[in-house]
Protein backbone atom coordinates (compact mmCIF):
# COMPACT_ATOMS: atom_id res chain seq x y z
CA UNK A 1 0.00 0.00 0.00
CA UNK A 2 1.77 3.13 -0.98
CA UNK A 3 1.62 5.79 1.68
CA UNK A 4 -0.09 9.56 1.05
CA UNK A 5 0.85 12.45 2.99
CA UNK A 6 -1.63 13.59 5.25
CA UNK A 7 -3.01 17.10 6.24
CA UNK A 8 -4.45 16.43 9.55
CA UNK A 9 -7.95 17.75 9.87
CA UNK A 10 -7.73 18.85 6.03
CA UNK A 11 -7.92 15.04 3.89
CA UNK A 12 -5.13 14.37 1.50
CA UNK A 13 -2.53 16.27 0.09
CA UNK A 14 -2.51 15.35 -3.29
CA UNK A 15 1.18 14.84 -5.23
CA UNK A 16 3.07 14.03 -1.50
CA UNK A 17 3.69 9.95 -1.47
CA UNK A 18 5.78 8.62 -0.32
CA UNK A 19 9.16 6.63 -1.41
CA UNK A 20 8.50 2.72 -1.33
CA UNK A 21 11.68 1.79 0.13
CA UNK A 22 15.48 2.20 0.47
CA UNK A 23 18.02 3.80 2.26
CA UNK A 24 17.58 6.91 -0.30
CA UNK A 25 13.86 6.54 0.17
CA UNK A 26 13.85 6.59 4.09
CA UNK A 27 15.53 10.17 3.91
CA UNK A 28 13.04 11.15 1.58
CA UNK A 29 10.22 10.08 3.57
CA UNK A 30 11.51 12.07 6.62
CA UNK A 31 11.87 14.85 4.00
CA UNK A 32 8.06 14.64 3.34
CA UNK A 33 6.90 14.37 6.95
CA UNK A 34 9.32 17.81 7.81
CA UNK A 35 7.91 19.45 5.07
CA UNK A 36 4.33 19.10 5.93
CA UNK A 37 5.16 19.21 9.87
CA UNK A 38 6.82 22.67 8.62
CA UNK A 39 3.37 23.73 6.95
CA UNK A 40 1.73 22.73 10.44
CA UNK A 41 4.05 25.03 12.05
CA UNK A 42 3.54 28.21 9.93
CA UNK A 43 0.11 28.27 9.23
CA UNK A 44 -0.51 28.76 13.63
CA UNK A 45 2.97 30.06 14.73
CA UNK A 46 1.18 32.57 17.52
CA UNK A 47 2.43 30.25 20.51
CA UNK A 48 6.16 30.18 19.46
CA UNK A 49 6.10 33.74 18.53
CA UNK A 50 4.13 34.83 21.81
CA UNK A 51 6.52 32.59 23.79
CA UNK A 52 9.47 34.65 22.51
CA UNK A 53 7.81 37.79 22.69
CA UNK A 54 7.44 37.06 26.07
CA UNK A 55 11.02 35.88 26.58
CA UNK A 56 12.23 39.21 25.54
CA UNK A 57 9.98 41.61 27.47
CA UNK A 58 10.61 39.71 30.87
CA UNK A 59 15.12 39.36 30.15
CA UNK A 60 14.71 43.25 29.38
CA UNK A 61 12.87 43.82 32.72
CA UNK A 62 14.37 41.52 34.89
CA UNK A 63 18.28 41.88 33.58
CA UNK A 64 19.19 44.85 36.34
CA UNK A 65 17.53 43.01 39.39
CA UNK A 66 20.15 40.20 37.95
CA UNK A 67 22.94 42.85 37.86
CA UNK A 68 21.84 43.81 41.38
CA UNK A 69 22.14 40.11 42.49
CA UNK A 70 24.80 38.93 40.27
CA UNK A 71 28.05 39.68 42.81
CA UNK A 72 26.29 37.37 45.43
CA UNK A 73 25.59 34.52 42.85
CA UNK A 74 28.14 32.29 42.54
CA UNK A 75 28.68 31.15 38.34
CA UNK A 76 25.95 33.28 37.85
CA UNK A 77 28.00 36.11 35.68
CA UNK A 78 26.30 39.24 34.77
CA UNK A 79 23.06 40.53 34.45
CA UNK A 80 22.15 40.24 30.81
CA UNK A 81 23.97 36.28 31.27
CA UNK A 82 21.84 35.33 34.38
CA UNK A 83 18.20 37.44 32.08
CA UNK A 84 18.86 35.64 29.14
CA UNK A 85 19.46 32.26 30.57
CA UNK A 86 16.94 32.30 32.50
CA UNK A 87 14.24 33.26 30.03
CA UNK A 88 15.44 31.27 27.32
CA UNK A 89 15.26 27.85 29.91
CA UNK A 90 11.37 29.26 31.23
CA UNK A 91 9.77 29.82 27.64
CA UNK A 92 11.49 26.78 25.69
CA UNK A 93 10.19 24.95 28.63
CA UNK A 94 6.63 26.56 27.20
CA UNK A 95 7.02 26.11 23.91
CA UNK A 96 7.35 22.79 25.29
CA UNK A 97 3.40 22.17 24.78
CA UNK A 98 3.96 23.29 20.89
CA UNK A 99 5.70 19.82 20.29
CA UNK A 100 3.68 17.88 22.75
CA UNK A 101 0.15 19.22 21.16
CA UNK A 102 1.38 18.41 17.29
CA UNK A 103 1.89 14.50 18.00
CA UNK A 104 -1.38 14.68 20.75
CA UNK A 105 -3.28 16.31 17.17
CA UNK A 106 -2.18 12.72 15.09
CA UNK A 107 -3.96 10.86 17.72
CA UNK A 108 -6.74 12.88 18.40
CA UNK A 109 -7.54 14.23 14.56
CA UNK A 110 -7.04 10.48 13.77
CA UNK A 111 -4.72 10.54 11.14
CA UNK A 112 -1.58 8.64 13.53
CA UNK A 113 -3.19 5.36 12.10
CA UNK A 114 -3.07 6.53 8.06
CA UNK A 115 0.17 7.47 9.06
CA UNK A 116 1.12 3.75 10.39
CA UNK A 117 0.11 2.81 7.38
CA UNK A 118 2.44 4.32 4.99
CA UNK A 119 5.97 2.91 4.19
CA UNK A 120 7.28 5.33 6.65
CA UNK A 121 8.09 3.73 10.07
CA UNK A 122 7.81 4.96 13.15
CA UNK A 123 11.46 6.52 13.83
CA UNK A 124 10.95 8.54 10.20
CA UNK A 125 7.60 9.89 11.07
CA UNK A 126 9.19 11.53 14.60
CA UNK A 127 12.00 12.01 12.90
CA UNK A 128 10.03 13.72 10.25
CA UNK A 129 7.54 15.98 13.06
CA UNK A 130 10.39 16.62 15.22
CA UNK A 131 12.86 18.41 13.08
CA UNK A 132 10.71 21.70 12.16
CA UNK A 133 9.61 21.72 16.03
CA UNK A 134 13.40 20.97 17.34
CA UNK A 135 14.65 23.99 14.08
CA UNK A 136 11.47 26.22 15.70
CA UNK A 137 12.81 26.24 19.65
CA UNK A 138 15.97 26.50 18.63
CA UNK A 139 15.32 29.29 16.47
CA UNK A 140 13.69 31.00 19.74
CA UNK A 141 16.76 30.69 21.55
CA UNK A 142 18.76 32.37 18.88
CA UNK A 143 16.04 35.13 19.32
CA UNK A 144 16.95 35.34 22.58
CA UNK A 145 20.76 35.32 22.54
CA UNK A 146 20.60 37.06 19.82
CA UNK A 147 18.83 40.21 20.91
CA UNK A 148 20.54 39.87 24.32
CA UNK A 149 24.22 40.54 22.19
CA UNK A 150 22.78 43.34 20.64
CA UNK A 151 21.18 45.04 22.88
CA UNK A 152 22.31 44.58 26.01
CA UNK A 153 26.30 43.69 25.45
CA UNK A 154 25.90 39.99 25.78
CA UNK A 155 28.93 37.53 24.99
CA UNK A 156 29.90 34.43 26.06
CA UNK A 157 33.07 33.97 28.18
CA UNK A 158 33.49 30.08 26.48
CA UNK A 159 32.21 31.37 23.00
CA UNK A 160 29.52 31.10 20.96
CA UNK A 161 29.69 27.51 19.61
CA UNK A 162 29.64 26.22 23.05
CA UNK A 163 26.68 28.21 23.56
CA UNK A 164 24.57 27.27 20.23
CA UNK A 165 25.64 23.31 21.39
CA UNK A 166 23.83 24.50 24.91
CA UNK A 167 21.12 25.64 23.05
CA UNK A 168 20.70 22.72 20.55
CA UNK A 169 21.04 20.10 23.03
CA UNK A 170 18.15 21.93 25.58
CA UNK A 171 16.08 22.38 22.69
CA UNK A 172 16.87 18.92 21.88
CA UNK A 173 15.87 17.70 25.02
CA UNK A 174 12.79 19.56 25.35
CA UNK A 175 11.36 18.55 22.29
CA UNK A 176 11.90 14.74 23.50
CA UNK A 177 10.48 15.75 27.02
CA UNK A 178 7.56 17.36 24.78
CA UNK A 179 6.96 14.17 22.80
CA UNK A 180 6.55 11.96 25.85
CA UNK A 181 4.06 13.96 27.65
CA UNK A 182 2.02 13.60 24.71
CA UNK A 183 1.65 10.23 25.45
CA UNK A 184 0.18 10.89 28.60
CA UNK A 185 -2.31 13.14 27.95
CA UNK A 186 -5.15 12.54 26.79
CA UNK A 187 -6.90 15.58 25.70
CA UNK A 188 -5.70 19.34 24.06
CA UNK A 189 -6.68 20.72 27.39
CA UNK A 190 -4.99 18.36 29.75
CA UNK A 191 -1.76 18.84 27.83
CA UNK A 192 -2.22 22.59 28.07
CA UNK A 193 -2.36 22.53 32.19
CA UNK A 194 -0.05 19.74 32.85
CA UNK A 195 2.32 21.31 30.59
CA UNK A 196 2.04 24.90 32.48
CA UNK A 197 2.34 23.42 35.46
CA UNK A 198 5.40 21.21 34.64
CA UNK A 199 6.87 24.61 32.74
CA UNK A 200 6.96 26.67 35.96
CA UNK A 201 7.69 24.36 38.55
CA UNK A 202 10.84 23.17 36.34
CA UNK A 203 11.48 27.22 36.26
CA UNK A 204 11.31 27.85 39.65
CA UNK A 205 13.03 24.68 40.95
CA UNK A 206 15.78 25.13 38.29
CA UNK A 207 16.80 28.86 39.34
CA UNK A 208 15.67 30.37 35.82
CA UNK A 209 13.59 32.61 37.99
CA UNK A 210 15.31 33.47 41.18
CA UNK A 211 18.87 31.86 41.31
CA UNK A 212 19.24 28.48 42.52
CA UNK A 213 21.38 30.31 45.62
CA UNK A 214 18.46 32.25 46.64
CA UNK A 215 16.09 29.79 46.97
CA UNK A 216 14.85 27.95 50.48
CA UNK A 217 17.06 25.29 51.59
CA UNK A 218 14.37 22.67 50.83
CA UNK A 219 14.13 23.91 47.17
CA UNK A 220 17.71 24.35 46.72
CA UNK A 221 17.88 20.57 47.81
CA UNK A 222 15.60 19.54 44.86
CA UNK A 223 17.04 22.00 42.07
CA UNK A 224 18.79 19.00 40.66
CA UNK A 225 16.08 17.03 39.72
CA UNK A 226 15.15 19.74 36.85
CA UNK A 227 15.98 19.66 33.80
CA UNK A 228 16.14 23.59 33.56
CA UNK A 229 18.68 23.76 37.01
CA UNK A 230 20.85 21.28 34.34
CA UNK A 231 19.81 23.74 31.29
CA UNK A 232 21.06 26.82 33.33
CA UNK A 233 24.10 24.96 34.50
CA UNK A 234 25.16 24.58 30.86
CA UNK A 235 24.17 27.98 29.90
CA UNK A 236 26.13 29.79 32.73
CA UNK A 237 29.08 27.45 32.19
CA UNK A 238 29.31 28.57 28.19
CA UNK A 239 28.07 32.34 29.12
CA UNK A 240 30.31 32.78 32.47
CA UNK A 241 32.41 29.87 32.78
CA UNK A 242 34.70 27.53 30.33
CA UNK A 243 34.17 24.84 28.03
CA UNK A 244 35.42 22.49 30.25
CA UNK A 245 32.50 23.06 32.89
CA UNK A 246 30.41 21.89 30.01
CA UNK A 247 30.67 18.37 30.49
CA UNK A 248 28.69 17.65 33.77
CA UNK A 249 25.48 20.25 32.68
CA UNK A 250 25.24 18.71 28.77
CA UNK A 251 25.44 14.84 30.49
CA UNK A 252 22.14 15.45 32.77
CA UNK A 253 20.72 16.96 29.93
CA UNK A 254 21.33 13.77 27.72
CA UNK A 255 19.82 11.70 30.56
CA UNK A 256 16.40 13.61 30.61
CA UNK A 257 16.03 13.70 27.00
CA UNK A 258 16.60 9.64 27.32
CA UNK A 259 13.41 9.80 29.57
CA UNK A 260 11.99 11.92 26.94
CA UNK A 261 12.74 9.59 24.07
CA UNK A 262 11.61 6.19 26.12
CA UNK A 263 8.21 8.12 26.82
CA UNK A 264 8.32 8.54 22.84
CA UNK A 265 9.14 5.12 22.22
CA UNK A 266 5.51 4.14 23.88
CA UNK A 267 3.81 6.43 21.14
CA UNK A 268 5.89 3.82 18.08
CA UNK A 269 4.65 0.66 20.13
CA UNK A 270 1.02 1.64 21.12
Amino acid sequence: MSGVMMDPGAGLLPGRRFPAAGGRAAAARIAVLARHQAVLLARDPGPMIGYTVMGLLLMTATRPLYAIVAPIVPGAGSGIDQAAAGMAVMFSLFSLKVGAAHLLNERTWRTRDRLRASPAGPVEVLAGKALPILAAIVAQQAVLFGVGAAAFGLHPRAGWLPLAACAVAWSACVLLLGFGASTLARSPAQLSAAGDIFALLTTVIGGALVPVALLPGWLRAIAPASPGYWALSAYHAALAGSFAQLGRPLEMLAVFASIGAVLTALIAAA
